[in-house]
């Protein structure tokens, strides 16, 4: 299956005119003169022209879904909430949010930004993925952003059947600012070292995706047989005042859900203005069961000694502050898995607080 045709034509060389830049939505936009159809639906900032399928609504979104028994897409358009004012880093923190933790992106996420009517910023992308239960199917997310706020619209559908239908959809969006216009603060990434918010020791660093077969870590392939193939994997470490840390990697699988396997290392580490240097003392691979009882014996792990370059990050759209990670060799670690491309830092690891609903104790005013 081929990306949409007007996503290749986004991916050329940049122009300076809207038709050029984006030719299959700019063209559509431009034929339809810009008008509200008659038959406009609206959400919070955003009016379109209601696509096929059924409607749902939620509170923090809407959605449609046209099916038959072996095609599908569904069109989930979501409540505006503050932005960075950086495009690009709005459209990243929501891919990785809505896309990259629920779905394996098996191709290449190819993405592009143009002028959109109104006076906001449109940064397109989409790629191959995959889960369990759908298998191959394409993900196209296109993110607005001004006036403080982003917007953001996420396409997922199985056939090319769908892009005449996904064109007109996304041709009819228009976008009317806040009531309440904020300024955001400068979209660079925000570095800073001493006591602040982003301190090593101020709370858990903690982030988690969704994993097929390679877990997003340096497993084995018995160890990854062993365990199971589908599920969830989550990373977190303390920084303690005293110069010791301790590190938790936990996985599940699907396949064996009563089966919590996790890695607990601890250790020193030492902080520069620049550079982090982690060095374990001891790292144990662990089954737990579902109470979190251990089951069986612990195994030794290889103790991995890294140094980091480092940067304390805050992203006004997400309203919280991370810790980037770039190992100094430029390559991935076994303890933090696989790297993600960044804006402004390339190949790196980003650590944030824990979700609330994933505090422990679990609040009790989470559901499921």
């Amino acid at each position: 299956m081929q990306l949409n045709s007007y996503l290749y034509r986004a991916m050329q060389k940049r122009r300076h005119s809207c038709l050029h830049a984006l030719q299959g939505i700019c063209a559509l936009v431009l034929a339809l003169g810009l008008a509200i159809p008659a038959s406009a639906d609206t959400f919070d900032l955003i009016t379109f022209a209601p696509p096929p399928g059924t409607r749902t609504e939620g509170s923090q979104n809407i959605s449609f879904t046209d099916n038959t028994p072996t095609t599908y897409v569904v069109y989930g358009i979501f409540k505006s909430v503050p932005g960075s004012g950086n495009p690009t880093q709005d459209f990243q923190a929501d891919w990785q949010d809505l896309v990259a933790r629920n779905h394996r992106v098996t191709g290449e996420l190819k993405t592009e930004t143009v002028d959109w009517p109104g006076g906001w910023k449109m940064t397109m992308g989409a790629a191959k993925a995959w889960t369990e239960q759908q298998r191959n199917f394409v993900d196209l997310m296109s993110v607005f952003t001004g006036y403080g706020v982003k917007v953001t619209v996420l396409i997922t559908y199985n056939d090319d059947m769908y892009r005449p239908q996904i064109d007109k959809f996304l041709a009819s969006i228009h976008l009317q600012p806040p009531a309440v216009v904020t300024t955001p603060p400068p979209a660079s990434a925000t570095t800073q070292t001493g006591a602040n918010p982003s301190s090593l020791t101020a709370h858990e660093w903690y982030h988690s995706e969704a994993s097929y077969s390679h877990w997003g870590t340096n497993l084995s392939g018995a160890e990854i047989a062993k365990i199971g193939s589908q599920g969830a994997t989550k990373w977190s470490y303390r920084f303690m005042p005293d110069g010791t840390y301790t590190f938790v990697n936990e996985f599940w699988s699907l396949q064996k859900h009563k089966e919590y396997w996790v890695i607990e290392e601890r250790g020193n580490y030492r902080q520069t203005d620049k550079t982090l240097n982690i060095m374990p003392a001891q790292s144990l691979l662990i089954l737990r069961d579902p109470n979190g009882q251990q089951i069986g014996e612990a195994k030794p792990r290889k103790l991995e000694t890294v140094s980091y370059r480092y940067a304390f990050q805050y992203l006004s759209g997400m309203q919280r502050w991370y810790l980037i990670l770039m190992p100094e060799t430029g390559n991935d670690t076994v303890r933090d898995g696989t790297r993600h491309k960044l804006p402004d830092y390339g190949p790196a690891y980003r650590y944030g607080p824990r979700p609330y609903c994933e505090q422990r104790p679990r609040p009790a005013d989470c559901k499921g």
